[in-house]
């Protein structure tokens, strides 16, 4: 397939999915009403039922082990799992407002966007490596059924760490991953406390870097990618978010142990991670795997419960307090720290040109 035919067929694939719901009010009105139920039901999406059931399943386990343990006494399971002072806050308030504004525009543009920048990646370095003609299709590594799924689910995995660590270390990407560490209480639904520019790097970095191994893999093992599924669901995805996901998003303390905790990120690394105590910052980054953090040197790996206040610690909290103020604020404070960089570049060009 020559270059030309790739991209423009990305362009036209791309452009018909994302015009498609601005058709007609009505297909607008189905595409919005649909993006809300596709993160419901869909096991594609990580708040989907079934993962909201089974980390609740596993919210009770660990109930029943606190009570017997004695650390917690005097609670029902259901104020346990769902306490007033958490998911009525003002910040989860907030937060029920952004995703369902939020959740629909993904849809509309974000989903469409990300596939099309995958597929294209994918079919031009799939043309670009197979002539290569390197066949190791026979190989223990790439005859295995299970092996595409985790090549690809570990590539994206690192895909997200690496964009998690430069919104953490670059001060114009900070202050819009700032909207998602600015929530003052955790529930499932801050999963998707995520401003647009920050979703729109995860998708860019993911999406490529997933590509790039799909078309290696593709292209040494004359295999097209099939994945094993569950219920249609990427199997290692599936698994993934079945267990306790939505718990790292949540006050329920859960910690994998000293030994899990360096292989696996648990619901306890990712919740010190939303921590204000300066021994928790920039801690913690992975998604799925802590073998990311390990070699960065940001992995933390707590020893016994510890005792964690959310949210930023600095600045006015009625900065977040409303989703319009989510969405505009960043860009505000992005132009200042341009306006900061730009003045502080030439201050360095002024003393060095004297």
């Amino acid at each position: 397939m020559a270059a030309s035919d790739v991209f423009n067929g990305f362009i036209e694939k791309t452009l018909a999915v994302i015009l498609e719901p601005f058709e007609s009010w009505e297909r607008f009105l189905s595409a919005v009403s649909h993006g809300l139920h596709v993160y419901g039901i869909d096991l594609n999406s990580k708040t989907a039922f079934p993962y909201m059931l089974s980390s609740l399943l596993i919210a009770g386990l660990v109930y029943q082990y606190d009570c017997r343990t004695g650390r917690l006494r005097n609670s029902s399971f259901v104020q346990y799992v769902f306490p007033r002072s958490v998911y009525l806050h003002p910040s989860a308030v907030t937060d029920y407002k952004f995703v369902a504004v939020d959740l629909s525009i993904k849809l509309l543009v974000y989903v469409p966007l990300f596939s099309g920048i995958s597929w294209l990646l994918y079919k031009s370095l799939y043309s670009a490596l197979r002539p290569i003609g390197v066949d190791l299709s026979s190989s223990v590594l790439f005859s295995s059924a299970f092996m595409p799924g985790l090549v690809g689910f570990v590539l994206a995995d690192f895909g997200f760490f690496l964009s998690h660590y430069l919104m953490h270390k670059i001060p114009v990407l900070w202050v819009f991953h700032e909207v998602h560490h600015s929530a003052e209480v955790l529930t499932p639904i801050t999963v998707h406390r995520v401003h647009p520019v920050e979703e729109l790097l995860n998708g860019l970095i993911g999406s490529s870097i997933s590509a790039v191994g799909a078309a290696m893999y593709s292209a040494l093992s004359e295999k097209d990618l099939v994945f094993v599924e569950i219920f249609g669901v990427n199997a290692i995805s599936f698994m993934f978010f079945a267990f306790a996901f939505q718990l790292r998003h949540s006050h329920i303390w859960l910690s994998y142990g000293s030994v899990l905790s360096r292989i696996l990120i648990s619901p306890a690394q990712h919740q010190i991670h939303h921590s204000q105590d300066p021994q928790h910052w920039d801690k913690n980054f992975g998604f799925t795997f802590a073998v990311w953090d390990a070699c960065f040197r940001s992995l933390y790996v707590p020893r016994d419960q510890e005792s964690i206040r959310f949210g930023l610690p600095y600045g006015d909290q009625s900065d977040f307090s409303s989703v319009s103020k989510l969405y505009v604020l960043p860009f505000k404070k992005a132009l200042q720290v341009l306006r900061r960089t730009r003045k502080q570049l030439s201050n360095v060009k002024d003393v060095t040109s004297v």
